[in-house]
Protein backbone atom coordinates (compact mmCIF):
# COMPACT_ATOMS: atom_id res chain seq x y z
CA UNK A 1 0.00 0.00 0.00
CA UNK A 2 1.53 3.50 -1.19
CA UNK A 3 1.88 6.01 1.52
CA UNK A 4 0.45 9.35 0.89
CA UNK A 5 3.18 12.41 0.09
CA UNK A 6 1.54 15.48 2.19
CA UNK A 7 4.80 17.57 1.30
CA UNK A 8 7.24 17.49 -1.62
CA UNK A 9 10.18 19.75 -1.57
CA UNK A 10 12.88 19.75 -4.24
CA UNK A 11 16.66 21.26 -4.21
CA UNK A 12 16.92 19.76 -0.57
CA UNK A 13 20.74 18.57 -0.20
CA UNK A 14 21.80 16.47 2.06
CA UNK A 15 26.07 15.60 2.40
CA UNK A 16 26.46 17.72 -0.20
CA UNK A 17 24.09 15.59 -2.63
CA UNK A 18 20.65 17.26 -3.93
CA UNK A 19 17.75 15.88 -3.79
CA UNK A 20 14.24 15.93 -2.59
CA UNK A 21 12.81 15.69 0.62
CA UNK A 22 9.16 13.94 1.21
CA UNK A 23 6.84 13.84 4.22
CA UNK A 24 4.42 11.23 4.45
CA UNK A 25 1.80 10.14 6.88
CA UNK A 26 4.42 8.70 9.25
CA UNK A 27 7.91 9.37 8.58
CA UNK A 28 10.40 11.64 6.48
CA UNK A 29 12.20 10.58 3.57
CA UNK A 30 15.11 11.68 1.52
CA UNK A 31 15.47 10.77 -2.15
CA UNK A 32 18.73 11.58 -3.78
CA UNK A 33 18.01 13.01 -7.63
CA UNK A 34 18.19 10.62 -10.28
CA UNK A 35 17.47 7.65 -8.33
CA UNK A 36 13.56 5.77 -7.44
CA UNK A 37 14.74 4.98 -3.61
CA UNK A 38 14.90 6.56 -0.06
CA UNK A 39 18.49 6.89 0.84
CA UNK A 40 17.56 8.25 4.44
CA UNK A 41 14.23 7.50 6.00
CA UNK A 42 13.26 8.59 9.22
CA UNK A 43 9.65 7.83 11.07
CA UNK A 44 7.83 10.70 13.96
CA UNK A 45 8.04 8.42 16.23
CA UNK A 46 11.65 8.28 16.48
CA UNK A 47 12.35 12.11 16.28
CA UNK A 48 12.94 13.51 19.49
CA UNK A 49 13.13 17.26 17.83
CA UNK A 50 14.30 19.41 15.10
CA UNK A 51 16.54 22.50 14.60
CA UNK A 52 16.52 25.43 11.98
CA UNK A 53 19.60 27.71 11.20
CA UNK A 54 19.37 31.01 12.76
CA UNK A 55 18.54 34.11 10.90
CA UNK A 56 21.36 35.29 9.09
CA UNK A 57 22.84 32.57 8.49
CA UNK A 58 23.90 32.11 4.56
CA UNK A 59 22.53 28.83 4.36
CA UNK A 60 18.57 27.80 4.96
CA UNK A 61 19.16 24.40 7.24
CA UNK A 62 16.97 22.31 8.68
CA UNK A 63 17.85 19.23 11.43
CA UNK A 64 16.37 16.94 13.19
CA UNK A 65 17.49 15.43 15.77
CA UNK A 66 16.34 11.15 16.68
CA UNK A 67 15.77 9.56 20.06
CA UNK A 68 19.08 7.75 20.06
CA UNK A 69 21.07 10.35 19.28
CA UNK A 70 21.72 10.45 15.23
CA UNK A 71 20.48 14.07 13.49
CA UNK A 72 20.38 14.62 9.79
CA UNK A 73 21.03 17.95 8.30
CA UNK A 74 19.30 19.30 5.29
CA UNK A 75 19.82 22.11 3.37
CA UNK A 76 17.65 24.09 1.24
CA UNK A 77 19.61 25.24 -2.27
CA UNK A 78 16.63 27.38 -3.56
CA UNK A 79 17.45 30.01 -6.00
CA UNK A 80 16.40 32.62 -3.53
CA UNK A 81 16.94 33.24 0.29
CA UNK A 82 13.16 33.94 0.88
CA UNK A 83 12.01 31.08 -1.34
CA UNK A 84 14.41 28.59 0.50
CA UNK A 85 13.30 30.02 3.62
CA UNK A 86 9.21 29.79 3.04
CA UNK A 87 10.12 26.02 1.84
CA UNK A 88 12.06 25.55 5.33
CA UNK A 89 9.25 26.54 6.88
CA UNK A 90 6.68 24.54 5.33
CA UNK A 91 8.53 21.90 6.16
CA UNK A 92 9.13 22.95 10.03
CA UNK A 93 5.51 23.71 10.62
CA UNK A 94 4.26 20.00 9.32
CA UNK A 95 6.89 18.59 11.42
CA UNK A 96 6.07 20.64 14.45
CA UNK A 97 2.38 19.57 14.23
CA UNK A 98 3.01 15.85 13.26
CA UNK A 99 5.58 15.19 16.21
CA UNK A 100 3.30 15.47 19.20
CA UNK A 101 0.76 13.71 17.74
CA UNK A 102 3.00 10.83 17.32
CA UNK A 103 4.42 11.14 20.37
CA UNK A 104 1.28 10.85 22.23
CA UNK A 105 0.23 7.58 20.33
CA UNK A 106 3.73 6.08 22.12
CA UNK A 107 3.00 7.53 25.11
CA UNK A 108 -0.47 6.24 24.97
CA UNK A 109 0.17 2.71 23.93
CA UNK A 110 2.99 2.42 26.82
CA UNK A 111 0.67 3.54 29.36
CA UNK A 112 -1.75 0.96 27.94
CA UNK A 113 0.45 -1.60 28.30
CA UNK A 114 1.88 -0.49 31.51
CA UNK A 115 -1.81 -0.38 33.24
CA UNK A 116 -1.94 -4.35 31.88
CA UNK A 117 0.98 -5.25 33.36
CA UNK A 118 -0.38 -4.06 36.99
CA UNK A 119 -3.63 -4.81 36.94
CA UNK A 120 -2.91 -8.89 35.38
CA UNK A 121 0.05 -9.88 37.69
CA UNK A 122 0.29 -13.02 35.96
CA UNK A 123 0.80 -11.76 32.69
CA UNK A 124 3.79 -9.24 34.46
CA UNK A 125 5.43 -12.54 35.96
CA UNK A 126 5.73 -13.66 32.51
CA UNK A 127 6.88 -10.11 31.11
CA UNK A 128 9.76 -10.50 33.88
CA UNK A 129 10.63 -13.99 33.28
CA UNK A 130 10.79 -14.29 29.32
CA UNK A 131 11.52 -10.14 28.39
CA UNK A 132 13.64 -8.98 31.27
CA UNK A 133 15.68 -11.69 30.83
CA UNK A 134 16.36 -11.40 27.31
CA UNK A 135 14.54 -15.03 26.30
CA UNK A 136 12.19 -13.20 23.79
CA UNK A 137 12.20 -9.45 22.60
CA UNK A 138 9.39 -7.14 23.96
CA UNK A 139 7.88 -6.77 20.35
CA UNK A 140 7.38 -10.57 20.06
CA UNK A 141 5.82 -10.76 23.47
CA UNK A 142 3.14 -8.23 22.80
CA UNK A 143 2.34 -9.57 19.22
CA UNK A 144 1.36 -12.90 21.19
CA UNK A 145 -0.74 -10.47 23.76
CA UNK A 146 -2.34 -7.95 21.10
CA UNK A 147 -5.69 -9.24 21.92
CA UNK A 148 -5.48 -7.75 25.43
CA UNK A 149 -4.95 -4.61 24.23
CA UNK A 150 -7.66 -1.75 23.66
CA UNK A 151 -7.75 -1.17 19.79
CA UNK A 152 -9.43 1.22 18.30
CA UNK A 153 -12.90 -0.77 17.48
CA UNK A 154 -12.76 -1.09 20.79
CA UNK A 155 -15.43 1.82 22.69
CA UNK A 156 -13.59 4.94 23.47
CA UNK A 157 -13.48 6.06 26.69
CA UNK A 158 -15.14 9.25 28.10
CA UNK A 159 -13.28 12.30 27.45
CA UNK A 160 -12.41 14.17 31.28
CA UNK A 161 -13.49 17.66 31.14
CA UNK A 162 -11.82 20.09 32.20
CA UNK A 163 -11.81 21.88 35.98
CA UNK A 164 -12.72 25.56 36.36
CA UNK A 165 -10.38 25.75 38.31
CA UNK A 166 -7.27 23.65 37.47
CA UNK A 167 -4.98 27.13 37.24
CA UNK A 168 -5.68 28.21 40.86
CA UNK A 169 -4.75 24.97 41.66
CA UNK A 170 -1.26 25.55 40.30
CA UNK A 171 0.13 27.20 43.08
CA UNK A 172 3.23 29.05 42.90
CA UNK A 173 6.52 28.10 45.16
CA UNK A 174 8.72 30.66 46.49
CA UNK A 175 12.17 29.54 45.24
CA UNK A 176 14.08 31.63 47.78
CA UNK A 177 15.67 33.83 45.35
CA UNK A 178 12.38 36.73 45.17
CA UNK A 179 11.03 34.42 42.40
CA UNK A 180 8.73 31.99 41.65
CA UNK A 181 8.37 28.31 40.89
CA UNK A 182 5.51 26.47 39.34
CA UNK A 183 5.18 22.77 39.24
CA UNK A 184 3.68 21.65 36.13
CA UNK A 185 1.98 17.85 35.48
CA UNK A 186 1.69 16.85 32.25
CA UNK A 187 -2.18 16.55 32.93
CA UNK A 188 -2.08 20.77 34.01
CA UNK A 189 -0.32 21.34 30.47
CA UNK A 190 -3.25 19.17 28.53
CA UNK A 191 -5.84 21.31 30.34
CA UNK A 192 -3.89 24.32 29.46
CA UNK A 193 -4.27 23.23 25.80
CA UNK A 194 -7.46 21.93 25.59
CA UNK A 195 -8.65 25.31 27.48
CA UNK A 196 -6.75 28.31 25.57
CA UNK A 197 -6.01 26.52 21.76
CA UNK A 198 -4.17 30.07 21.18
CA UNK A 199 -1.23 28.92 23.27
CA UNK A 200 -1.46 25.04 21.72
CA UNK A 201 -0.78 27.18 18.59
CA UNK A 202 2.16 29.11 20.11
CA UNK A 203 3.80 26.28 22.14
CA UNK A 204 3.64 24.35 18.46
CA UNK A 205 5.46 27.47 16.98
CA UNK A 206 7.95 28.25 19.37
CA UNK A 207 9.00 25.44 21.23
CA UNK A 208 12.10 23.73 21.02
CA UNK A 209 12.87 25.84 17.78
CA UNK A 210 12.91 29.17 19.63
CA UNK A 211 12.39 28.46 23.47
CA UNK A 212 12.72 25.65 25.65
CA UNK A 213 9.74 24.55 27.76
CA UNK A 214 11.06 26.52 30.88
CA UNK A 215 11.26 29.67 28.84
CA UNK A 216 7.53 29.18 27.13
CA UNK A 217 6.01 28.75 30.68
CA UNK A 218 7.94 31.14 32.26
CA UNK A 219 6.88 33.69 29.63
CA UNK A 220 3.22 32.33 30.08
CA UNK A 221 2.38 32.97 33.38
CA UNK A 222 4.35 36.15 33.22
CA UNK A 223 1.94 37.01 29.90
CA UNK A 224 -1.09 39.55 30.26
CA UNK A 225 -2.95 36.60 28.71
CA UNK A 226 -2.64 34.79 32.01
CA UNK A 227 -3.24 37.90 34.06
CA UNK A 228 -6.49 39.23 31.78
CA UNK A 229 -8.28 40.52 34.59
CA UNK A 230 -5.53 43.55 33.80
CA UNK A 231 -6.97 46.61 31.92
CA UNK A 232 -4.08 47.65 30.18
CA UNK A 233 -2.26 45.21 27.54
CA UNK A 234 1.61 45.09 27.07
CA UNK A 235 2.78 45.07 22.94
CA UNK A 236 5.80 43.24 23.11
CA UNK A 237 3.84 40.63 24.94
CA UNK A 238 4.39 36.94 23.17
CA UNK A 239 0.40 36.17 23.99
CA UNK A 240 -0.85 39.70 23.17
CA UNK A 241 -1.88 38.21 19.60
CA UNK A 242 -4.10 35.43 21.59
CA UNK A 243 -6.19 37.92 22.95
CA UNK A 244 -7.12 38.81 19.66
CA UNK A 245 -7.16 35.37 18.08
CA UNK A 246 -9.87 34.84 21.13
CA UNK A 247 -12.00 38.05 19.58
CA UNK A 248 -11.73 36.83 16.04
CA UNK A 249 -13.30 33.18 17.12
CA UNK A 250 -15.97 34.83 19.40
CA UNK A 251 -17.24 37.11 15.79
CA UNK A 252 -16.68 33.91 13.41
CA UNK A 253 -19.27 32.32 15.63
CA UNK A 254 -21.62 35.31 15.56
CA UNK A 255 -21.56 35.71 12.00
CA UNK A 256 -22.07 31.91 11.51
CA UNK A 257 -24.97 32.34 13.92
CA UNK A 258 -27.03 29.60 15.74
CA UNK A 259 -27.76 26.66 14.02
CA UNK A 260 -31.05 25.11 16.13
CA UNK A 261 -33.45 27.34 16.20
CA UNK A 262 -34.74 26.44 19.69
CA UNK A 263 -31.78 27.88 21.18
CA UNK A 264 -31.57 31.04 18.69
CA UNK A 265 -32.75 34.16 21.15
CA UNK A 266 -33.43 36.25 17.36
CA UNK A 267 -36.26 33.83 16.25
CA UNK A 268 -38.78 34.88 19.35
CA UNK A 269 -41.39 37.43 17.63
CA UNK A 270 -41.92 39.32 20.17
CA UNK A 271 -40.68 42.73 20.19
CA UNK A 272 -38.40 42.99 23.50
CA UNK A 273 -35.03 44.00 24.19
CA UNK A 274 -33.55 40.37 23.85
CA UNK A 275 -32.15 41.10 20.99
CA UNK A 276 -30.67 44.29 21.76
CA UNK A 277 -27.12 44.11 23.06
CA UNK A 278 -26.71 42.88 26.95
CA UNK A 279 -29.84 41.00 26.64
CA UNK A 280 -32.13 43.51 28.07
CA UNK A 281 -29.57 44.87 30.91
CA UNK A 282 -27.48 47.59 28.48
CA UNK A 283 -26.47 51.12 29.71
CA UNK A 284 -28.67 53.99 28.09
CA UNK A 285 -27.26 54.95 25.22
CA UNK A 286 -27.53 58.95 26.04
CA UNK A 287 -25.51 58.30 29.63
CA UNK A 288 -22.79 55.46 28.38
CA UNK A 289 -21.80 58.19 25.81
CA UNK A 290 -20.73 60.46 28.82
CA UNK A 291 -17.97 59.34 29.99
CA UNK A 292 -15.65 56.52 29.14
CA UNK A 293 -16.09 53.34 31.51
CA UNK A 294 -14.32 52.92 34.61
CA UNK A 295 -11.97 50.11 34.43
CA UNK A 296 -14.36 48.25 36.84
CA UNK A 297 -16.95 48.06 34.31
CA UNK A 298 -14.06 46.71 31.50
CA UNK A 299 -12.85 44.68 33.77
CA UNK A 300 -16.16 42.94 34.35
CA UNK A 301 -16.68 43.24 30.84
CA UNK A 302 -13.14 40.87 30.04
CA UNK A 303 -14.74 38.23 32.77
CA UNK A 304 -18.08 37.89 30.97
CA UNK A 305 -16.31 38.13 27.43
CA UNK A 306 -14.13 35.15 28.81
CA UNK A 307 -16.88 32.99 30.20
CA UNK A 308 -18.45 33.15 26.71
CA UNK A 309 -15.12 31.95 24.84
CA UNK A 310 -15.26 29.49 26.80
CA UNK A 311 -18.82 28.05 26.69
CA UNK A 312 -18.71 28.71 22.26
CA UNK A 313 -15.53 26.43 22.79
CA UNK A 314 -17.09 23.96 24.94
CA UNK A 315 -20.25 23.91 22.53
CA UNK A 316 -18.11 23.90 19.27
CA UNK A 317 -15.77 20.78 20.68
CA UNK A 318 -19.57 19.30 21.46
CA UNK A 319 -20.78 20.05 18.09
CA UNK A 320 -17.83 18.40 16.18
CA UNK A 321 -17.51 15.24 18.54
CA UNK A 322 -21.32 14.90 17.98
CA UNK A 323 -20.81 15.01 14.12
CA UNK A 324 -18.26 12.59 13.85
CA UNK A 325 -20.10 10.35 15.71
CA UNK A 326 -22.55 10.57 13.21
CA UNK A 327 -20.91 10.05 10.46
CA UNK A 328 -19.10 6.96 11.86
CA UNK A 329 -22.36 5.65 12.14
CA UNK A 330 -23.38 6.49 8.66
CA UNK A 331 -25.83 9.07 9.26
CA UNK A 332 -26.20 11.52 6.62
CA UNK A 333 -24.31 15.42 7.86
CA UNK A 334 -27.81 16.99 6.25
CA UNK A 335 -27.92 20.63 6.23
CA UNK A 336 -25.64 21.32 9.35
CA UNK A 337 -28.43 21.25 11.44
CA UNK A 338 -27.76 19.12 14.73
CA UNK A 339 -29.41 16.06 14.54
CA UNK A 340 -31.51 16.62 18.29
CA UNK A 341 -33.84 18.63 15.90
CA UNK A 342 -35.63 16.77 14.22
CA UNK A 343 -36.41 14.61 17.51
CA UNK A 344 -37.60 17.96 19.33
CA UNK A 345 -39.74 18.89 16.45
CA UNK A 346 -41.64 15.51 16.24
CA UNK A 347 -42.00 15.56 20.18
CA UNK A 348 -43.51 18.94 19.04
CA UNK A 349 -45.91 17.97 17.30
CA UNK A 350 -46.91 14.53 18.10
CA UNK A 351 -49.55 13.26 21.01
CA UNK A 352 -49.93 10.27 22.18
CA UNK A 353 -53.61 10.23 22.68
CA UNK A 354 -53.93 11.03 19.39
CA UNK A 355 -52.02 8.17 17.49
CA UNK A 356 -53.66 5.28 16.79
CA UNK A 357 -53.45 2.60 19.45
CA UNK A 358 -51.45 -0.33 18.71
CA UNK A 359 -50.88 -3.23 21.42
CA UNK A 360 -49.65 -6.22 18.62
CA UNK A 361 -46.61 -7.20 19.67
CA UNK A 362 -44.25 -7.93 16.21
CA UNK A 363 -41.51 -10.23 16.92
CA UNK A 364 -38.58 -10.27 15.30
CA UNK A 365 -37.94 -13.79 13.31
CA UNK A 366 -34.22 -14.47 13.11
CA UNK A 367 -32.94 -16.99 10.92
CA UNK A 368 -29.08 -19.07 11.21
CA UNK A 369 -29.92 -20.88 8.19
CA UNK A 370 -32.43 -19.54 5.85
CA UNK A 371 -32.55 -22.61 3.51
CA UNK A 372 -33.96 -24.58 6.12
CA UNK A 373 -36.32 -22.33 6.74
CA UNK A 374 -37.43 -22.20 2.54
CA UNK A 375 -37.49 -25.60 1.70
CA UNK A 376 -37.97 -27.35 5.10
CA UNK A 377 -35.93 -29.92 7.04
CA UNK A 378 -34.26 -32.82 4.62
CA UNK A 379 -33.07 -35.87 5.32
CA UNK A 380 -29.28 -36.29 5.38
CA UNK A 381 -28.76 -39.40 3.05
CA UNK A 382 -31.86 -39.56 0.72
CA UNK A 383 -32.85 -36.12 -0.11
CA UNK A 384 -36.73 -35.18 -1.29
CA UNK A 385 -36.95 -39.09 -1.17
CA UNK A 386 -40.42 -40.23 0.01
CA UNK A 387 -40.61 -43.85 1.28
CA UNK A 388 -43.72 -45.93 0.22
CA UNK A 389 -46.26 -47.99 2.26
CA UNK A 390 -44.32 -51.24 1.52
CA UNK A 391 -41.09 -49.99 2.40
CA UNK A 392 -42.64 -48.85 6.08
CA UNK A 393 -43.31 -52.56 6.32
CA UNK A 394 -40.41 -53.93 5.60
CA UNK A 395 -38.55 -52.29 7.95
CA UNK A 396 -41.31 -52.92 10.61
CA UNK A 397 -40.85 -56.39 9.59
CA UNK A 398 -36.66 -56.61 9.86
CA UNK A 399 -37.20 -54.73 13.66
CA UNK A 400 -39.56 -56.86 14.91
CA UNK A 401 -37.66 -59.67 13.49
CA UNK A 402 -34.19 -58.68 15.28
CA UNK A 403 -36.14 -58.33 18.51
CA UNK A 404 -37.76 -61.76 18.88
CA UNK A 405 -34.09 -62.99 17.68
CA UNK A 406 -32.37 -61.22 20.59
CA UNK A 407 -30.85 -63.40 23.11
CA UNK A 408 -28.49 -61.72 25.88
CA UNK A 409 -24.50 -62.81 26.45
CA UNK A 410 -24.65 -62.57 29.92
CA UNK A 411 -21.09 -63.89 30.71
CA UNK A 412 -19.27 -60.72 28.50
CA UNK A 413 -21.59 -58.68 31.14
CA UNK A 414 -19.92 -57.26 34.36
CA UNK A 415 -20.91 -57.94 37.83
CA UNK A 416 -23.24 -56.00 39.96
CA UNK A 417 -20.50 -55.29 42.14
CA UNK A 418 -17.90 -53.89 39.31
CA UNK A 419 -21.14 -52.31 37.54
CA UNK A 420 -21.93 -50.54 41.03
CA UNK A 421 -18.45 -48.83 40.78
CA UNK A 422 -18.21 -48.11 37.19
CA UNK A 423 -21.55 -46.26 38.01
CA UNK A 424 -19.81 -44.34 41.24
CA UNK A 425 -16.88 -43.72 39.25
CA UNK A 426 -18.81 -42.32 36.23
CA UNK A 427 -21.18 -39.78 38.15
CA UNK A 428 -20.34 -36.03 38.63
CA UNK A 429 -18.81 -36.59 41.92
CA UNK A 430 -16.98 -39.63 40.77
CA UNK A 431 -13.21 -39.89 39.82
CA UNK A 432 -13.65 -40.02 36.82
CA UNK A 433 -16.45 -37.27 36.49
CA UNK A 434 -14.96 -35.10 38.60
CA UNK A 435 -10.66 -35.91 37.30
CA UNK A 436 -9.74 -31.95 37.16
CA UNK A 437 -11.03 -30.95 40.55
CA UNK A 438 -9.56 -34.67 42.01
CA UNK A 439 -6.10 -33.66 40.20
CA UNK A 440 -6.03 -29.89 41.76
CA UNK A 441 -7.22 -31.22 45.26
CA UNK A 442 -3.95 -33.38 44.93
CA UNK A 443 -1.57 -30.55 43.71
CA UNK A 444 -2.99 -28.85 46.61
CA UNK A 445 -2.22 -31.33 49.19
CA UNK A 446 1.19 -32.25 47.60
CA UNK A 447 2.62 -28.69 47.25
CA UNK A 448 2.90 -25.97 49.37
CA UNK A 449 1.21 -22.41 48.56
CA UNK A 450 4.67 -20.98 46.90
CA UNK A 451 5.45 -24.19 45.43
CA UNK A 452 1.89 -24.16 44.06
CA UNK A 453 2.40 -20.42 43.07
CA UNK A 454 5.66 -21.18 41.26
CA UNK A 455 4.54 -24.63 39.51
CA UNK A 456 1.53 -22.01 37.97
CA UNK A 457 4.63 -19.31 36.71
CA UNK A 458 6.66 -22.22 35.17
CA UNK A 459 3.16 -23.40 33.29
CA UNK A 460 2.59 -19.77 32.41
CA UNK A 461 6.26 -19.03 31.09
CA UNK A 462 6.41 -22.33 29.21
CA UNK A 463 3.12 -21.80 27.57
CA UNK A 464 4.24 -18.51 26.31
CA UNK A 465 7.74 -19.59 24.79
CA UNK A 466 5.86 -23.12 23.26
CA UNK A 467 3.27 -20.38 21.69
CA UNK A 468 6.08 -18.58 20.57
CA UNK A 469 7.92 -22.00 18.72
CA UNK A 470 4.99 -23.77 17.34
CA UNK A 471 4.08 -20.12 15.45
CA UNK A 472 7.36 -20.48 13.68
CA UNK A 473 5.90 -23.51 11.56
CA UNK A 474 5.78 -23.31 8.41
CA UNK A 475 9.65 -21.87 8.57
CA UNK A 476 9.53 -20.91 5.56
CA UNK A 477 11.51 -17.56 5.42
CA UNK A 478 14.93 -17.31 6.48
CA UNK A 479 13.79 -15.08 9.51
CA UNK A 480 11.28 -17.64 10.60
CA UNK A 481 13.75 -19.61 10.43
CA UNK A 482 16.12 -17.64 12.81
CA UNK A 483 13.24 -17.44 15.19
CA UNK A 484 12.73 -21.32 15.34
CA UNK A 485 16.36 -21.97 16.50
CA UNK A 486 16.09 -19.15 18.78
CA UNK A 487 12.83 -20.35 20.52
CA UNK A 488 13.89 -23.99 20.48
CA UNK A 489 17.35 -22.74 22.70
CA UNK A 490 15.23 -20.74 24.80
CA UNK A 491 13.01 -23.58 25.41
CA UNK A 492 16.10 -25.40 26.57
CA UNK A 493 17.55 -23.12 28.49
CA UNK A 494 14.48 -22.80 30.85
CA UNK A 495 14.22 -26.29 30.88
CA UNK A 496 17.04 -26.53 32.42
CA UNK A 497 17.40 -23.13 34.80
CA UNK A 498 13.73 -23.06 35.44
CA UNK A 499 12.27 -26.51 35.69
CA UNK A 500 14.88 -29.17 36.50
CA UNK A 501 15.41 -26.76 39.38
CA UNK A 502 12.09 -26.57 41.01
CA UNK A 503 12.03 -30.14 40.09
CA UNK A 504 15.29 -30.92 42.66
CA UNK A 505 13.61 -28.37 45.01
CA UNK A 506 10.33 -30.90 45.19
CA UNK A 507 12.72 -33.97 45.35
CA UNK A 508 14.51 -32.56 48.29
CA UNK A 509 11.22 -31.31 50.19
CA UNK A 510 9.75 -35.13 49.55
CA UNK A 511 7.50 -34.80 47.06
CA UNK A 512 7.04 -38.02 45.24
CA UNK A 513 4.75 -37.29 42.46
CA UNK A 514 5.82 -35.98 39.54
CA UNK A 515 4.27 -32.69 39.08
CA UNK A 516 6.54 -31.22 35.80
CA UNK A 517 5.86 -34.85 34.17
CA UNK A 518 3.52 -32.68 31.76
CA UNK A 519 5.68 -29.59 31.18
CA UNK A 520 8.63 -32.03 30.31
CA UNK A 521 6.02 -34.24 27.85
CA UNK A 522 5.60 -30.89 26.13
CA UNK A 523 9.26 -29.79 26.24
CA UNK A 524 10.04 -33.24 24.08
CA UNK A 525 7.57 -33.14 21.63
CA UNK A 526 8.97 -29.72 20.65
CA UNK A 527 12.23 -30.63 20.92
CA UNK A 528 11.34 -33.84 18.29
CA UNK A 529 9.46 -31.13 16.38
CA UNK A 530 12.39 -29.25 16.02
CA UNK A 531 14.85 -32.28 15.14
CA UNK A 532 12.44 -33.27 12.48
CA UNK A 533 11.87 -30.31 11.04
CA UNK A 534 16.34 -30.07 10.84
CA UNK A 535 16.65 -33.37 9.29
CA UNK A 536 14.24 -32.73 6.84
CA UNK A 537 15.95 -28.87 6.22
CA UNK A 538 19.79 -30.83 5.98
CA UNK A 539 18.30 -33.38 3.28
CA UNK A 540 17.36 -30.96 0.63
Amino acid sequence: MAEQVQLLVNNVRYKKRDGSLYMMSERIAWCPEGKDQFELTAHYSDIKCQKVSPEGKAKVQLQIILLNGNSYAFHFAHDTQASAKSERDSVKNLLASMLPRFRKRIDKELEEKNKLLQTDPELFQTYKDLVVSGVITPQEFWNSHAAKLPTSDSPAAQNVGVSAAFLSDVRPQADGCNGLRYNLTADTIQSIFTTYPAVKKKYLEKVPDKLSEKEFWTMFFQSHYFHRDRVNHGTKDLFSDCVKKDDQDIVSLLNSGVKDIFSDLNYLYEEDSAKDEGYGASVDPGTSAKGKPSNTQIMHKNIIKRFNHQNAMILTSRNKAIDKQSQRNGEAAGDGEPPTKRTKLKEATTYDDLEENNDKIELELKLQNSDRYSHGPTLVNQIHQELSSRNVREGMNIVLTQCRNYRPKLALALSSDDAAAALTELSPDGAVGNSEQASTNIVQRLLSPEQQSELKTLYLSASELLRHFWLCFPANTPLLQEKVSRMRKSIEDFHHTRVLPFKEQLRRCVVHANVTEHLEDMFTVAYKKFHSWQSKKLRK
